[in-house]
């Protein structure tokens, strides 16, 4: 139906600038307000009411997802592999969306299981690898080709790291670097000053819900990546 094509677009493009925001946040001060969740949920229960009197849902399905996503987004808060504005905003997500979003030939591909919230990380997973594209393009163009240091992260003014992770530090009285980079601690920075450093190799510390937003965008067009191509096996 036309009406509902419409209605997943409207609550798209609402879930979107709330993804969006919360990105905003937490890549300037790390900190999420549970105020933007509450909001998000507030706003999508008359659309959610809206939508099942248009075209009635399966509510035992929606309930049921909804809590799948509830418990596995806190397990998953739980064993330390994201924050906790993370696990908020899969729970919001899938309250937000008691059915995958389907609007026009989108997604083009598999819907999964039907839990958008679901799809949506899984893709946020698949899609993460690609920063490593898009720090070799920054280092291209900065020409800063130091394999294999110019994939996983970039040169950085000493004075304005913030949110990054140091893939240099002093050891022993002499400057090392290594592939798994350590908290930019003021002590390290310092260290790194005294030896006259300018600039030093960074790894940007990205807050996942940049790649939740990243993955809800291919959720929308694409669909369920990993699914697909599991399914294909």
């Amino acid at each position: 139906m036309i009406i509902i094509e419409e209605i997943h677009i409207l609550k798209i493009i609402i879930a979107l600038l709330f993804l969006i925001e919360a990105s905003r946040r937490d890549l300037k001060e790390r900190l999420i307000s549970n105020k933007l969740w509450v909001y998000m949920v507030a706003i999508f229960i008359p659309l959610n009411i809206i939508e099942y009197v248009i075209k009635p849902f399966n509510l035992i399905f929606a309930i049921a997802q909804f809590l799948f996503v509830s418990i596995f987004s806190y397990a998953v808060y739980w064993l330390g592999l994201y924050g906790g504005a993370d696990a908020k905003a899969l729970m919001s997500l899938a309250f937000a969306f008691p059915t995958y979003p389907k609007f026009y030939m989108f997604p083009i591909l598999s819907t999964g299981l039907g839990i958008f919230a679901f799809s949506t990380l899984a893709n946020s997973v698949i899609v993460a690898p690609a920063l490593v594209l898009i720090i070799l393009i920054k280092n291209v163009l900065n020409r800063d080709l130091e394999f294999p240091y110019c994939l996983i992260g970039y040169k950085k003014d000493i004075d304005e790291i913030k949110f990054h992770n140091l893939l240099e530090r002093v050891e022993n009285g002499k400057i090392v670097r290594g592939l798994r980079g350590i908290e930019a601690e003021e002590e390290e920075i310092e260290k790194l000053k005294k030896k006259g450093v300018k600039k030093v190799w960074v790894t940007p510390a990205l807050p996942f819900i940049c790649f939740i937003t990243a993955g809800f965008i291919v959720a929308v067009f694409v669909g369920d990546i990993m699914y697909y191509f599991i399914s294909l096996f």
